[in-house]
This record gives C-alpha cells, sequence and structure tokens, in this order.
C-alpha cells in the first residue's frame, strides 16, 4: 500500500503503543500531524504552548506508566529550548521520543536510498548534553527502520530520550510500504544475571547480620516491588530506598527503613552506617554523599561489603568497589537471588538479625516524631507540610502525587507517605522549575483513572502554569495546588520548612511587602474550578471540593512565612553532623 511519511510515522507510533503525542505544530512537523488523523492510526495531538512543556509531559506520562509518549516540534532548533527537560530524562531514564521536522539537506532526497545514521542529525556536542541518541533519516525507504531503532533505544535496558529528525520532504513523500508486524520486534524478558554470582551473594547475605536492600528506581521502571518485598521478608533485612526508588516499598510495610542519598532521612542514614551487608539494586548510588573531613573524604559505604545489581555493566563499581557486581535487570536478579538464598538461611540468622530490625524500628520512630514534631499539624497558620497532611487524607492510597523542584520535594518525602509505585513524581535535580504543570497533565493521560495532585511553589508554577489551558480546552481533571508564599508571617524564632526567601530573591515591591499574584482568580481565567485557602482548617474541605471536580481545578494555599532563615537543607545538617562525629 502507499502511505506518506508522515502516515509510516503514525502507525509505527500506534504499533509501539503510543496514545498521545505532545507538541508544537508548525510547517517543519506538518507531514507528521497529517499523519496521526490516518484512520486506523489516528493519535490524539496534544498542543503545548512552549516546547519543554511538551517534554516534560511526555516525562510525567512515562514515569506514571513506563510507556513511551511522543513529542513532535517543527524544527530540531527546538531541542535548544527543550533541553533542560531532555536533560531530566536523561538523568531520570525517562523514555521520551523526540520526532522534529525542518527541510531535506541538500544532498538528500525524499525517494533516495541513502542511510540513517547515529548522530546524524544533530551535532554530538550539541546533543550529548540532553539525547540517549539521535538520528538523521535520509531516505524514505530507512523510515520504518529508523523507527525501530528509535522505540528500541527509548525503552531499552535504560530508556531515555532519543530524537529523530525527518525532513519535511520524507514526511510528505508518497511511496509504496510492505505491510509488516512490529510483534516481537522489541526485545522480550529482562536481562538475566550469572546464576554462580548470585549463589556467591546468596553465601555472603546468609552469614551477614546486618544486611540491607538498597532499592533505586530500576526496582520501580522493572515493576519489580513484588519481588524486592519477597526478598526483603525472606531476607529479614530493611530496605532503603534512594533517588527515583521511592515508592518501592510501601511507607508502611514493616521492613521500610526510610531513605538515603541526596533526599534521605536521618532514619535510612544511620541504618546504612550501620549495616555490614548492602544489595543495592537498580540504583547508580549517584545521589549517596561522601563526606569532607579536611582533606579527606568518608564514604557512606566505606567498610561494607557492597553487592551491586544493574542492568548496564558500567555502572557496576563505577562509584563504589563492589564485593560482587551483577549485571541484570531488577525484576529477575530478584527472583533470582531469592531462588540462590533457599536453603541457606539458617533460623539462626533470623535471631541475630532481630537486634537490627528492632534498632531500624527505634530509629524510624523517632525519625516520625521527629517530623511530626514540625508538621505545624496543630497550628491555624499553614506551614509548607501542613498541606500534604491533609491531602493523604482526602487522596486514595493509589492517587498520584507530582511534586514541584526545589525544597518542596524533600518536605513531601518526609510528610506524604507513599503507598504504590510511580505514585510519587518528582524532576531530578536538572531541572530548576517548570517541570510540574505538564509532568502532572502526562501523569493523568498515563493513569486516567488515578487522581492525580500536583503540587508546587509559586515561583516554579509561573514558569508553566500557561500550560493549564491544556487541561481545560482537553478537559484532563487534575488538581494543582500551589504554595502562595507571600501569606502571613510567623513570628520571630519560629522554624520554617521552606526557610525565608532572601531579599533580593524574593517576590516584593519597593517597600519591601510581598509582591503576591492571585492565582485562584488566574485559574478561573483560564475556566478552572478555583479556590483560595488562607486558614489550615479550610484545607480538607477545600482539596475534597477539588477532587470532586469534573473538570482540572486549582487550589491556592497561603503559606506562612519565617523570620528564622532555614535554608540549611537536610543534607547539610547531615553533613554537618558527620563531620562533628569524624572530629570526635
Amino acid at each position: 500500500m502507499k502511505l506518506t511519511g508522515g502516515q509510516v510515522i503514525a502507525k509505527a507510533l500506534r504499533a509501539y503503543g503510543v496514545r498521545y503525542v505532545a507538541g508544537v505544530p508548525g510547517n517543519g512537523n506538518s507531514g507528521v500531524l497529517e499523519g496521526l488523523n490516518t484512520p486506523g492510526a489516528s493519535i490524539p495531538f496534544i498542543r503545548v504552548v512552549n516546547e519543554q512543556s511538551a517534554v516534560h509531559m511526555a516525562d510525567g506520562y512515562f514515569r506514571a506508566c513506563g510507556s513511551a509518549m511522543a513529542v513532535v516540534l517543527p524544527a530540531k532548533t527546538g531541542i535548544f529550548t527543550a533541553s533542560a527537560a531532555l536533560s531530566n530524562c536523561l538523568s531520570d531514564s525517562c523514555g521520551v521520543l523526540l520526532v522534529t521536522g525542518d527541510r531535506v539537506s541538500d544532498d538528500i532526497t525524499a525517494g533516495s536510498t541513502g542511510s540513517t545514521q547515529p548522530g546524524s542529525g544533530w551535532d554530538a556536542d550539541s546533543a550529548c548534553g540532553g539525547l540517549k541518541r539521535s538520528w538523521k533519516v535520509r531516505a524514505f525507504p530507512e523510515l520504518s527502520q529508523a523507527m525501530h531503532h528509535a522505540f528500541a533505544s527509548v525503552l531499552g535496558a535504560r530508556p531515555g530520550p532519543v530524537h529523530l529528525e525527518v525532513p519535511l520532504e520524507i514526511q510528505k513523500h508518497t511511496d509504496h510500504v510492505h505491510a509488516e508486524s512490529l510483534q516481537n520486534r522489541l526485545s522480550q524478558g529482562g536481562l538475566r544475571g550469572d546464576p554462580a554470582l548470585f549463589e556467591r551473594v546468596a553465601s555472603l547475605l546468609a552469614s551477614a547480620e546486618r544486611p540491607v536492600i538498597l532499592a533505586g528506581g530500576g526496582v520501580v521502571a522493572a515493576d519489580a516491588t513484588s519481588e524486592l518485598k519477597e526478598l526483603a521478608e525472606a531476607l529479614s533485612a530493611p530496605v532503603l530506598v534512594a533517588g527515583n526508588g521511592i515508592g518501592a516499598i510501601p511507607d508502611d510495610h514493616d521492613l521500610n527503613a526510610g531513605s538515603v542519598g541526596l533526599a534521605g532521612n536521618a532514619c535510612g542514614t544511620e541504618l546504612l552506617g550501620k549495616a555490614d551487608v548492602i544489595v543495592a539494586v537498580g540504583s547508580r548510588l549517584s545521589d549517596l554523599s561522601d563526606v569532607d573531613g579536611g582533606g579527606w573524604s568518608v564514604s557512606e559505604l566505606a567498610g561494607k561489603k557492597l553487592i551491586q545489581i544493574d542492568v548496564e555493566k558500567n555502572e557496576i563499581g563505577k562509584r563504589y568497589p563492589v564485593e560482587v557486581g551483577i549485571v541484570a535487570d531488577a525484576k529477575s536478579a530478584l527472583v533470582d537471588l531469592k531462588s540462590a538464598l533457599n536453603g541457606k538461611l539458617k533460623r539462626a540468622t533470623g535471631a541475630r538479625r532481630q537486634a537490627f530490625i528492632e534498632l531500624m524500628r527505634e530509629l524510624r520512630g523517632q525519625w516520625l516524631n521527629a517530623v511530626a514534631s514540625k508538621s505545624g499539624a496543630h497550628e491555624t497558620l499553614i506551614r509548607a507540610p501542613r498541606p500534604f497532611l491533609e491531602l493523604r487524607k482526602v487522596l486514595y492510597r493509589d492517587a498520584i502525587a507530582v511534586i514541584g523542584s526545589g525544597a518542596l520535594a524533600q518536605i513531601a518525602r518526609e510528610h506524604f507517605p507513599v503507598y504504590v509505585p510511580r505514585t510519587f513524581l518528582s524532576p531530578g535535580a536538572s531541572v530548576a522549575g517548570g517541570w510540574a504543570v505538564p509532568a502532572a497533565i502526562g501523569a493523568k493521560l498515563a493513569m486516567p483513572a488515578r487522581q492525580v495532585v500536583c503540587v508546587v511553589e509559586d515561583s516554579d508554577f509561573l514558569q508553566s502554569m500557561q500550560e493549564m489551558a491544556v487541561s481545560v480546552m482537553h478537559c484532563i481533571p487534575v488538581v494543582f495546588v500551589v504554595f502562595n508564599q507571600s501569606g502571613p508571617e510567623f513570628v520571630s524564632g519560629a522554624v520554617g520548612s521552606l526557610g525565608v526567601r532572601r531579599s533580593m530573591g524574593e517576590f516584593s515591591l519597593p517597600d519591601g511587602r510581598p509582591y503576591s499574584l492571585a492565582f485562584s482568580e488566574i485559574a478561573r481565567s483560564f475556566g478552572l474550578d478555583a479556590w483560595r485557602v488562607e486558614h489550615a482548617s479550610q484545607l480538607e474541605g477545600v482539596f475534597r471540593r477539588a477532587l470532586d471536580s469534573t473538570g482540572p481545578a486549582l487550589v491556592e494555599v497561603m503559606v506562612a512565612r519565617h523570620e528564622t532563615n532555614s535554608s540549611a537543607t537536610p543534607n547539610d545538617v547531615k553533613l554537618h553532623a558527620k563531620q562533628q562525629a569524624s572530629v570526635a
């Protein structure tokens, strides 16, 4: 049958399971957009306001369901606008296919038999910071194969953002295309590790007295959370989470020991320091901090027997020496390790580890008490943790919380328990702002039956609030909760959760008064239901009404400001404590 290049792209997207395409229309991608309306391959196009938001939307979509969404931009120059968003996808292993247009170069003809070369569609120095791979399609006959290569990379062992440049001439060109099935073209099943190495690890764990499992985002990405719990219970080993591993084990599970790394808590950090054997699964260990002790450094993993399991060989031992390294996907590795443990665990092993489990419970209790003491649960003015407490009351267990960048993510990790994987979404360190709003829309597109709440600070919200229009035009019922930090002040000496904005960086008028926008009024002008909350007692009721809205809604929360400068992060506090301990 005869198809245009745009129709070939659309049919391939459909065949690979793409349900939505986001982007900005233009002459350079008109052939692709026409192809999206092809009967039998019709895919909804979500028109966003700017290029970066399209990538953020696809990012949120992937985090919520593990499937890819496509982004279509008119020209490859749009990558410059979306570079921060692409870098975030790359660092957090989020699969996104970016298709750009442009006119064909002089040395290429649409019907020629030229080749599709990796990297040829983009300058290497420009692409390396934000793209996993990049191709330029140089001939119509190569288009189907190029789409296959792109998806194989997008959804490979470690997903990431992939760019495909398809010149307009090829998009518009019509030619005969052979019908072929895409079934089984993508690799099926996980990467299995060496059985001998699992036997060695099983022996180490059988003799360990203080083993811990450190779960990273790879466990969530591989849908291996059930296997993780089964292994932890078989070992009687506490589970720590790092990075995007949040949700790998429910917050109310008896073996959940907290988190470590840049967003870690006191319980998890101390327990990691007392472990003798650490099984790191699906984590690159990139956010575990070293403590500078005046010319020397102490690793959080120093003196431990580290077992690292990762799907990429070059990640094994990249940052810390390993006792055993296994190249395998998280799901198959956890199953194989549990199988290797059969017969090796003795009854006495559990008795020896009971003291370690009791220590974990004591540390976790102390940490939870400390968190509760600064939550502001009984205060009239609204401190930053309080909305998270009220949200958790009214949200379903599997509701998706999309949290903006900055200190807000750390506060949410402390005050918003997570029970289900892929329900706590927050950006990596490479995104400064503007991620949460489009990412939340993407998450709702991915999981339409779930409640989706986007919690964001005002300065972050200002960078992408125009994308609320998308949620209205497509009737995507996301609840946006905006922390307006121009609320009333606490008395001097109060301990703030977000800290004080420095005078030169805050939104203020010349006389020093806060410059406060009425976000609820702005939302109404966009067509959303909206409320403004000024007292803590109003939060629960307003959240319930917002969640009951048939369309998108916004809740503006007037968060109290604090005179005490609490700008030090939890890791600054941990770093200081470790330095003091090392000196002592």
